[in-house]
């Protein structure tokens, strides 16, 4: 009995914002300021931050390793970062535990291979033999051998070129790559640089089984040790706005245009369109925004440790923090 008056007591001092102070805190974004995130910029200007008793400074990133660098420096309070990539870092880092995910916003990773149709490339069964491009962070490489296996091909089979993730689109226009991969969004990219939507192939991850949670909400330990109230606020606020911005993606990406006023608004309201499917899953429909299943998230750490080589993966309960996610009603998507 007292152990559950206990657990209610936390439950209600996690549920109402600081009173007469406000907690400032930084949060660095996975990439650059695009649709798919205005939501977060929608949260400062309609106040949802500072209802919650936060003063929250949204910065660009630089992709997810930049996000856990970020946060280990004591800089950044939270970021967006990949669920593998974190599996892969703290395999690597077995030491004290620096951050945690605590909120999913990527429900299945929104990741495709993108070719032009004039290569002949139609499927993951025509890459023998061809030119891929890829970051040297990047998640393609990696997954690679499970890609080859689940297409019943040879992983050794394609060629490699490394070059940074800004120069895929026009590596792949000039010729000197013939598969990229990115979010399902880079087709925008192409077409920016003169491509013909009907000139491009998009493969997706998930039509071969890469059922992967992708970008989370990550949290500093030291925040969620030192003020777990703030990170409540933090998680309440974020889910109010995705909520919000789903439901109404064209209004969110005006709070983008109002931060970054150099936008082209039609084009960032398309690319989050066109991602949003890694967000409004099926399982998000029916289950509510925000958490993860056991069973797959353990799928994932067997499968992405299997294609890493990683000796010692995490555990779940390294991986993310549930405690600070609203009740289910609150994270069911409009």
């Amino acid at each position: 009995m007292m152990f559950r008056l206990a657990c209610a007591l936390l439950a209600s001092l996690l549920a109402f914002p600081l009173h007469g102070q406000t907690t400032k805190l930084r949060l660095s974004l996975d990439w650059v300021f695009e649709g798919q995130t205005s939501f977060l910029h929608m949260a400062n200007y309609k106040g949802y931050f500072k209802d919650e008793g936060l003063e929250v400074q949204i910065d660009v990133g630089t992709g997810s390793a930049g996000a856990f660098q970020r946060i280990m420096s004591g800089v950044y309070d939270a970021a967006l970062g990949d669920m593998s990539s974190q599996i892969e870092f703290l395999s690597r880092n077995p030491g004290p535990l620096q951050f945690q995910s605590v909120y999913v916003m990527y429900e299945q990773i929104p990741a495709a291979f993108f070719a032009l149709k004039k290569s002949g490339i139609r499927s993951v069964k025509d890459f023998p033999g061809r030119v891929f491009m890829e970051s040297p962070t990047g998640f393609s490489r990696r997954i690679w051998p499970l890609l080859a296996k689940a297409a019943d091909i040879d992983p050794g089979s394609v060629k490699w070129v490394t070059a940074s993730p800004a120069l895929r689109a026009t590596m792949l226009i000039n010729g000197d790559c013939e598969i990229i991969s990115g979010f399902l969004s880079i087709p925008i990219d192409l077409m920016t640089r003169g491509v013909r939507e009907d000139e491009i192939v998009t493969i997706p991850v998930a039509d071969y089984g890469i059922h992967y949670y992708g970008n989370t909400l990550l949290v500093s330990q030291r925040l969620i040790e030192g003020n777990p109230k703030a990170v409540a606020a933090l998680v309440r606020a974020f889910n109010r706005a995705l909520k919000e911005a789903l439901a109404d993606p064209a209004q969110s990406v005006k709070y983008l245009k109002q931060r970054e006023p150099l936008i082209d608004e039609a084009m960032e309201l398309r690319r989050f369109l066109m991602v949003m499917p890694g967000i409004m899953t099926q399982n998000a429909r029916a289950n509510g925004l925000g958490a993860i299943d056991a069973a797959r998230l353990q799928k994932q750490i067997d499968q992405v440790s299997q294609a890493y080589g990683l000796a010692n993966p995490p555990t779940q309960e390294r991986l993310f923090n549930a405690r600070f996610l609203p009740p289910q009603p609150e994270r069911m998507p409009k």
